[in-house]
């Protein structure tokens, strides 16, 4: 027996494995690179997808509290002007000693003053 023959021929059945090997693990890492690229992709717009409905739901929200400030406004400036008096003849005065049973009296709550009213 050849003892070089024997071992090129070691040699070469170690070469051929290497490279069955290698070739493998290039294939598992490119699948694995390419799995990776694409689950990185989806985050990435799952991530802008959140950003973007986060930001209409912040545009709406400040839309809304804007109407909602606008809208009270309104209604103050309506209440303060029902609650001026438009002529002078709408405007009365009342006595000094005038109390709160008065005031109820004048607004129709409990008995009038006297029988005689």
């Amino acid at each position: 027996m050849n003892y070089a023959a024997e071992m090129e021929r070691i040699l070469a059945d170690f070469t051929a494995a290497s490279r069955t090997v290698l070739t493998r693990f290039l294939d598992a890492d490119a699948r694995t690179t390419r799995g990776g690229t694409e689950l990185f992709s989806d985050l990435r717009e799952q991530l802008s997808q959140r950003e973007r409905e986060s930001s209409q739901a912040a545009e709406e929200k400040t839309d809304r509290e804007e109407r909602d400030r606008l809208l009270h406004e309104a209604a103050e400036r309506k209440a303060a002007r029902d609650r001026a008096p438009k002529r002078g003849k709408e405007t009365f005065v009342l006595p000094a000693d005038w109390t709160e049973a008065d005031e109820a009296r004048a607004e129709g709550y409990g008995p009038p003053k006297s029988w005689l009213v």
